[in-house]
């Protein structure tokens, strides 16, 4: 789920930065930016686009966003922070794992530590991260209990 939020955050983020490009320079020099989305260019700049959006997050946060929606955290392979370096390696790793049809996604349901061969190559987990917030239930539901156990339960 994680990864399909990031290519939905990926696609959507390079759509909109391009058309608000397009606006400015049509407006400001009367260029357009349009081109053919199967031009080879196009794609060279989602991918750049793409790696940027995932070595930047998993550098500074050690999640994509994407991965902070669903709890989860990229951290060394020890459980320590995740350093620059390894970002950029896991981050160069992942064109590995989708080679053969995600085979390298499909080790991590039968290694022992549940790893892909990009967090392999990597030295890098992933683990669950919901941050420092404390778990609870919905907002209704926990202002009802507190004052039940306030007033005191009857049975």
């Amino acid at each position: 789920m994680a990864g399909v939020l990031d290519v939905v955050f990926v696609f959507g983020s390079y759509t909109l930065g391009l058309a608000g490009l397009d606006l400015l320079t049509s407006a400001f020099l009367g260029v357009s930016l349009r081109a053919d989305p199967s031009a080879p260019a196009a794609s060279v700049v989602l991918v750049g686009w793409a790696f940027c959006y995932t070595f930047g997050c998993l550098a500074v946060a050690g999640r994509t966003p994407g991965k902070g929606i669903v709890g989860l955290r990229v951290v060394r392979a020890d459980g320590g922070t995740l350093p620059t370096g390894r970002a950029l390696v896991r981050v160069c790793a992942v064109p590995l794992s989708m080679a053969f049809f995600g085979a390298g996604f499909v080790l991590s349901v039968f290694q022992r530590e549940h790893r892909a061969l990009h967090d392999l190559i990597a030295g890098t987990a992933v683990v669950y991260d919901w941050g420092e917030r404390p778990a609870e239930l919905p907002g209704p539901l926990s202002d009802f209990l507190r004052r039940a156990n306030a007033t005191g339960t009857r049975r």
